[in-house]
């Protein structure tokens, strides 16, 4: 049926091996294909047809021809009759039984019918149907897409079969002309390479989270996509002016939780959930909640800059501090988003506010109960699983039923935990009693909250003398290699070389570093501050050649130029040419 071999591995791949790489394909083809961003599980079936080779009967033409026939290209319009219509005309017995995953894995013969819609990363209102046909009897599995001839690409246009034959992992297709295509190319030299290193990623199950497993993946992506339609446009407007954080990152974070948060509560009422963010930050993910029908509100030592920019729902923004003994009775849902020093008190918190306050807490940095940081206890796994594990402990400790799950985020702290409350009223007094018994056995002294003044930590707060002795040392080890370049009268102009950031701090006087380094960021943050004088680049650092008042159309015409001061050739510019002062 697939007499052209595309690409075969070198791997020796078992049949069970094989059926597992097929099944994370098929499940989650967002790992390995950019173009689709979710999945949905249509219909899924085992079949018991007699018909020599099932895979012909689902011709691409018959399958456009029966799609075009649906209502919609939906969940909702597919039944079995769709699986149907291309069986019975040769097949009036056939049997078609109702299936899952669990039976699939578990059964070693027998041929399953898949179909699922998947959805486009670029447009989620695209949809693109495919059906795949597994043959446990000869481990094969055949995926085809369904298109219009100008429909959004998705997946190769042509079925193609993934087959296991003595011990090697094959891809198949039907024709040359298909495998002389961009989209076979994909095939060869992108999906199977992924294909053959999950094979042997198969210790990868250390870490059984998956992305999204709590919520629907599809409907994630529809309330993600709209979100952003909705909010980024006006954010990024006055982002930058309120605040130096990443917008790209913070504001795609926060609308990402925030669509999460909205498919988990999707099965309870809108008017009975109340949420209280506790150490809500930069109060994103508050405002896009009660700006999409939540009732809530969120609290932070500090009132933030940027807060200003969500105008008529600063009401839901208040400055406080969450301290341990702090409960929140009227609160459905704790949310704990990136909470640090108070991660581990999430639970307790939502213990002792009410019987029905569950929580969503995001760990990040590893804090314990004293507000200390975290120390490790099993060494076996990364300290950042360590940490998950623990903060796990204590919500079973509380009595939650709780789940982690692997957000969709833009950051390398992914994985949080979902906790519902299993205490009745008459359960939280005992158990209450049991935590706090606990986590007096954590504490090494008393609960230290940040600050509400933030520490300033730029280099800008050292001694001056400290400051100009470093950037002085700095250009003069710059200089020390001469590069000249000719100045525009006709003198020359010691550049001086590039060096690596690391190289200049073995050099540096150590007290003078420490003090850097205790002010967060070091060396290389003490370059940028003074970037009228440094470049940096890549961990290097290098003299930045002055520029002109035409670059700069004179806006620093009335500050000293520190290059005439303190090169030892002057600026490089004329006095009429520079962009600062000469005196």
């Amino acid at each position: 049926m697939f007499p052209v071999p595309l690409v075969t591995s070198s791997e020796c791949f078992t049949p069970s091996l094989f059926w597992e790489v097929v099944q994370l394909y098929h499940n989650r083809p967002f790992l390995a294909n950019k173009l689709i961003t979710a999945v949905t599980k249509v219909l899924f079936y085992r079949t018991s047809s007699s018909h020599s080779n099932l895979i012909e009967l689902f011709s691409p033409a018959a399958v456009l021809y029966e799609k075009r026939r649906l209502k919609s290209l939906s969940k909702e319009s597919i039944s079995v009759d769709f699986i149907k219509s291309f069986i019975e005309p040769f097949d009036k017995n056939v049997l078609l039984t109702e299936s899952n995953e669990e039976e699939f894995n578990t059964d070693l013969s027998n041929t399953f019918i898949s179909v699922q819609l998947l959805m486009s990363r670029r447009n989620t209102d695209h949809v693109v149907l495919e059906i795949a046909i597994f043959d446990k009897d000869k481990n094969s599995a055949v995926f085809i897409g369904v298109y219009e001839e100008k429909e959004e690409t998705l997946t190769p246009r042509f079925p193609y079969q993934f087959h296991c034959s003595g011990r090697t992992f094959k891809i198949n297709l039907l024709n040359f002309e298909d495998a002389d295509s961009p989209q076979a190319e994909w095939l060869a030299d992108v999906l199977f390479p992924k294909l053959v290193k999950w094979s042997e990623c198969e210790a990868e199950k250390k870490s059984p989270i998956t992305t999204l497993s709590l919520v629907p993946a599809d409907t994630f992506s529809v309330i993600y996509s709209r979100l952003k339609k909705t909010y980024v446009a006006d954010l990024l407007k006055d982002w930058s002016a309120k605040t130096s954080t990443d917008p790209q990152k913070y504001i795609f974070e926060d609308l990402a939780i925030a669509s999460y948060l909205i498919c988990i509560w999707q099965e309870y009422n809108k008017e009975d959930i109340y949420f209280v963010d506790c150490g809500c930050g930069n109060g994103l993910l508050v405002y896009v909640l009660v700006r999409e029908g939540y009732k809530g509100r969120g609290i932070d030592i500090r009132k933030r800059p940027v807060w200003d920019i969500y105008r008529n729902f600063t009401n839901e923004l208040e400055v406080g501090t969450v301290r341990p003994e702090s409960s929140y009775p009227e609160a459905t849902w704790l949310i704990g988003n990136h909470s640090d020093e108070l991660t581990p008190w999430i639970p307790v918190m939502a213990l002792r506010s009410s019987s029905r306050t569950n929580f969503f807490v995001l760990p990040c940095c590893p804090f314990d109960f004293d507000g200390r940081k975290y120390v490790r206890r099993d060494t076996s796994v990364s300290s950042y699983t360590d940490y998950l594990n623990y903060v796990k402990s204590v919500c079973d400790r509380c009595n939650f039923t709780t789940k982690m799950d692997k957000l969709r985020i833009p950051s390398t702290k992914k994985i949080c935990l979902i906790g519902v409350n299993n205490n009745g009223e008459d359960e939280i007094k005992v158990t209450l009693r049991d935590v706090e018994g606990f986590v007096e056995s954590k504490m090494s002294g008393e609960f230290r909250p940040r600050s509400a003044v933030e520490p300033v930590r730029n280099c800008t707060q050292i001694n001056r003398n400290i400051v100009d002795k470093l950037i002085h040392f700095s250009v003069k080890l710059l200089t020390e290699s001469e590069d000249f370049i000719e100045k525009s009268d006709g003198g020359r102009w010691n550049k001086g070389s590039t060096i690596s950031i690391l190289d200049v701090s073995m050099k540096v006087d150590k007290g003078d570093l420490r003090e850097l380094k205790s002010q967060c960021g070091g060396l290389q943050t003490l370059f940028r501050n003074f970037r009228y004088i440094f470049e940096t680049s890549g961990g290097n650092v290098r003299l930045r050649i002055p520029p002109t008042i035409h670059v700069t159309k004179g806006k620093y015409k009335n500050k000293p130029c520190w290059f005439q001061k303190n090169h030892p050739d002057g600026c490089f510019n004329a006095d009429k040419d520079c962009s600062y002062l000469h005196e």
